[in-house]
């Protein structure tokens, strides 16, 4: 395929991403991190500048606050739409980067299969359009992993300058990009230490002849510890081209984001942000010590590590509830919330990786190149997510998803060496999963493969916050404009409460006894409620959930009339009316109250 027909190709993929994640952007409702972000994006662009917010990074807050209006909008949802605007183009970005780095690994299908299926994932295109840093942060690592690869095939010192520049963006937009980037300085390093083993034998038209026993052929046992030294070599390149530009970009885009913000107004918001909370002291010694810059990067660091410690968190996994992360959570949410065409895709380039591992040591050496720096880091970020106590949505493992893809597509350009064979393949897999995704427009976030049975099966396996986010609040209000409902409430992690007061709704349902016609009780929620009852920590958040949870839900159900899902994030509940409570009994003539 010639240059121009691959661009051309590629740019129509792009832009049918851009046209969906564009679309989610006006589909899916507020959802609930947004409002945060979101206040932060205000302060700073229009002052008191970056006083809130410290969880997260400053580069989402500074794009979406970039397209806010001077005067708030009446409406929340409207404030959402406007900050969103850049998002489909990060999201565009992204598939962009996923293909190119796939076409350096393996060729122009694998570049278009690849860029093809991240743009028609559901989930993957849904939170491309939320102010959210998570498709951000992938965006970053996937563009900073292609401009290392470019580095290590034509020695350009340029390039691996620019992937470190790509890294430290990432770093701003999400702080787990932070200690990520040591596993991403030892790959890069062992990536440009190799970069001379030929990966393209048969485009490059150099067939090696073959031998009785590759694996044992002069020179192949040397060939360890001849990586080692290359690697000391590059070693000094990577740190001096690569981790310090990456601080050093990190660092800039601090010092700008917070420029306007007086030293009076950060220590205020560093003082509030912190209340209460273990990490209180280091925070304000921080913003006492260090310029803004890097003392709320540091604070924000100490934030999350507080928010992610046990029992900080509530788990939701199998029908269990715990304050400690469960190691097969993250692989067990990909396989559910990604099309089955990609799960199956993924799982066959592992079989496929271990037979032409199997197969000699040519073969090794194309599947090292074709596919070893995407899946490495694919996996080392699996693994990391694995490890933590927060894992609440499958947004925080994203990432995974563009370098699982390019492995996938590179171990498959191996396994079959003609080109008009791979590219049927692949577009047989693209096919597949735009079949499915099509199938559930409008689901781009709470979304089940066939694997799981759909949407419907999600919630008996592994119900996600992500699929609570608010984002089908839209219809709710939709619902409740019809009529037919009487009063009603909501039972929910998030609620617009602009949109909410717009139809008349009551507001959250706190009670049993609540005065309401109809509740809409969030499936999230439900399933938690019945997780907590079986739970025994002692953890105080825990210990707070289970005291009025599981009797809301009891409550709620013992009135039921009907209990019926709503969409795939919610249950309508119409009730009986609620027994009126005793009356005191009337005080004595003459007593007082």
């Amino acid at each position: 395929m010639s240059r121009a027909r691959f661009a051309a190709a590629l740019a129509a993929v792009i832009l049918l991403a851009f046209l969906g994640a564009e679309r989610a952007r006006f589909s899916l409702w507020t959802t609930s991190d947004e409002p945060a972000h979101l206040a932060a994006a205000r302060e700073w662009r229009y002052g008191p500048g970056m006083v809130s917010n410290f969880e997260h990074p400053v580069l989402m807050k500074v794009l979406g606050g970039a397209f806010l209006p001077r005067e708030t909008p009446p409406m929340e949802i409207d404030e959402t739409r406007a900050g969103r605007a850049p998002m489909p183009f990060v999201f565009a970005g992204l598939v962009l980067v996923t293909g190119l780095l796939a076409r350096a690994l393996a060729g122009d299908a694998a570049g278009l299969g690849a860029a093809a299926l991240v743009a028609v994932e559901p989930t993957l295109r849904g939170h491309g359009s939320l102010v959210q840093s998570d498709v951000l942060v992938t965006f970053f690592l996937v563009a900073a992993a292609f401009a290392l690869e470019y580095a290590a095939r034509s020695g350009s010192r340029g390039a691996l300058l620019v992937s470190g520049v790509l890294y430290g963006f990432a770093m701003s937009a999400k702080y787990s990009a932070f200690p990520f980037l040591a596993v991403f300085a030892v790959l890069a390093t062992l990536r440009l230490a190799s970069r001379k083993i030929p990966s393209n034998v048969e485009e490059r038209g150099r067939r090696r002849p073959k031998r009785a026993n590759n694996s044992t052929r002069p020179g192949a046992r040397g060939k360890p510890l001849h990586l080692l030294r290359n690697s000391l070599r590059r070693l000094p390149n990577v740190l001096t081209l690569l981790v310090i530009p990456a601080f050093l970009t990190l660092f800039i885009i601090q010092f700008l984001a917070f420029a306007d913000t007086s030293n009076a107004a950060f220590r205020a918001g560093i003082a509030q942000a912190f209340k209460g909370l273990p990490q209180e002291h280091a925070a304000v010694a921080l913003a006492r010590t260090f310029p803004k810059s890097i003392a709320a990067y540091g604070a924000g660091l100490l934030f999350v590590q507080g928010v992610a410690g046990p029992g900080e968190r509530f788990n939701y996994f199998f029908g269990e509830i715990s304050g400690k992360g469960y190691p097969l959570y993250f692989p067990i949410a990909l396989g559910i919330k990604l099309t089955t065409a990609t799960v199956l895709l993924v799982l066959a380039a592992l079989v496929a990786a271990g037979v032409l591992a199997a197969r000699g040591t040519r073969f090794r050496g194309l599947l090292a190149a074709r596919a070893c720096l995407p899946a490495a880091l694919g996996g080392a970020y699996l693994f990391a997510a694995c490890a933590s106590n927060v894992n609440i949505g499958v947004r925080h493992a994203l990432p995974v998803v563009p370098f699982a893809v390019a492995a996938a597509a590179g171990t498959l350009r191996t396994l079959v060496p003609r080109r008009r064979t791979l590219a049927i393949a692949l577009a047989v897999v693209v096919l597949a999963a735009t079949c499915e995704a099509a199938l559930r427009l409008g689901r781009e976030i709470s979304f089940g493969n066939l694997l799981c049975g759909g949407p419907a099966g999600v919630p008996a396996i592994l119900s996600d916050s992500n699929v609570d986010w608010g984002q089908e609040e839209g219809k709710i209000f939709e619902r409740v404009r019809r009529g037919d409902l009487g009063r009603v409430g909501l039972a929910s992690l998030v609620v617009d409460e602009s949109g909410a007061r717009a139809v008349g709704i009551a507001g959250q349902v706190t009670a049993p006894d609540a005065p309401v016609d109809t509740v809409f009780f969030s499936r999230f929620l439900w399933d938690n409620a019945a997780a907590i009852e079986k739970n025994t920590e002692t953890w105080s958040k825990f210990v707070w959930l289970r005291g009025w949870l599981p009797p809301l839900r009891r409550g709620l159900e013992a009135r039921a009339i009907s209990i019926e899902p709503f969409g795939d994030t919610q249950l309508l509940m119409r009730l009986r009316l609620a027994t009126p409570p005793t009356a005191a009994p009337s005080s004595p003539p003459g007593s007082t109250p």
